[in-house]
């Protein structure tokens, strides 16, 4: 039983990868099960056992994928900072570093941002990761509701609109750099972006004041 569980579990992972290198080099769209089969060595029926569908088998790939959302997923210690302005800017830049270094996550985001068209079966596969998205927002957005409070952030900064900028800067960097297969260093445009934006929503100490 052991061994019949661990070569399921296996088939299951090859089929992923090849999911994976299939729609990564061909598109979704003009990726059908019969290529992922012939990719991974296997037949259809084999995906079948696995997987309902295209869209099934798509939505494993991403679970499996730790996307730079993920990081908010996880990151409930985040809102209980006593600097939550400080460990936000430091979770985005983690994440972006990340992100740069896991081979699995570049190719599935750039699945999701360039090679996917969202229409049909594939519909239901945007919700999901928007509902991803969307909590990950809200994470943001309730640690800048927090760093305004204690006095951390600029009280003139909105915290939903400190929000829209940052998953902006983030999402249009990250989308950039594989768009443009990798031709700048991420850290350093990451890190250019999150300083500037943090130094602006930084309240400015007191001492600062009063020089």
């Amino acid at each position: 039983m052991r061994r019949t569980k661990a070569e399921a579990l296996e088939t299951r992972s090859v089929i992923l990868d090849a999911a994976e290198q299939v729609f990564f080099e061909r598109g979704v769209s003009q990726t059908s099960l019969t290529h992922i089969a012939s990719h991974a060595g296997l037949t259809r029926g084999a995906i079948y056992w696995h997987f309902s569908g295209k869209s099934d088998l798509f939505m494993a790939m991403h679970e499996r994928a730790y996307l730079p959302q993920r990081v908010f997923l996880e990151s409930q210690n985040l809102l209980a900072e006593d600097r939550p302005l400080q460990a936000l800017e430091r979770t985005m830049r983690e994440s972006m570093r990340r992100f740069a270094k896991d081979e699995r996550a570049k190719r599935v985001y750039s699945i999701l941002m360039l090679r996917c068209e969202y229409v049909g079966e594939m519909e239901s596969v945007m919700c999901t990761h928007r509902e991803g998205e969307d909590h990950m927002r809200d994470v943001i957005q309730t640690a800048f509701t927090r760093a305004r409070a204690v006095g951390e952030m600029r009280s003139d900064v909105d915290p939903q609109t400190a929000t829209n900028v940052c998953v902006g800067a983030m999402t249009g960097i990250l989308t950039e750099w594989l768009r443009r297969n990798e031709c700048f260093d991420l850290i350093e445009a990451a890190d250019m972006a999150l300083g500037s934006l943090f130094t602006g929503f930084r309240a400015m100490d007191r001492s600062a004041k009063a020089a």
